[in-house]
């Protein structure tokens, strides 16, 4: 079996493992949804369930589409925001749920989107 054939083969039998910054966002916007969801079960707030479902899925659909060239810019836009309302709120109930979660889950995503920007670029379809 000749090189390109047995790379082909190989290709085939091969799980495709998305890149960590994506499933970084896919598990982002995962948490965003389940905890507006919780906020809804637990104290019947329907703004917590349409911020939790309205972040997470702008994660998640940043996630799906990370070669896209504002993805990046467009989830550390969303992380920042979080930042700023969620550190606000913790701040003023001193309450680490879900407040201080969502500042810390946020931080980490803002950072690895300074990363991927700083190091890769934006958009260059390598991911």
């Amino acid at each position: 079996m000749d090189t390109v054939a047995r790379t082909r083969e190989l290709r085939q039998n091969t799980v495709m493992i998305p890149p960590w910054p994506v499933l970084i966002l896919y598990i982002y916007g995962i948490l965003l949804i389940v905890g507006g969801a919780m906020g809804y079960v637990k104290a019947k707030s329907v703004p917590s369930l349409v911020a939790g479902l309205v972040c997470g899925v702008i994660a998640i659909l940043m996630g799906l589409d990370y070669t896209w060239h504002w993805a990046p810019v467009v989830a550390l836009i969303l992380a920042l925001v979080l930042i700023f309302l969620m550190g606000r709120r913790y701040l003023k109930t001193r309450k680490a749920m879900p407040a201080l979660m969502i500042v810390v889950l946020s931080v980490i995503v803002a950072i690895v989107q300074i990363y991927i920007m700083a190091v890769d670029g934006l958009g260059n379809g390598r991911l």
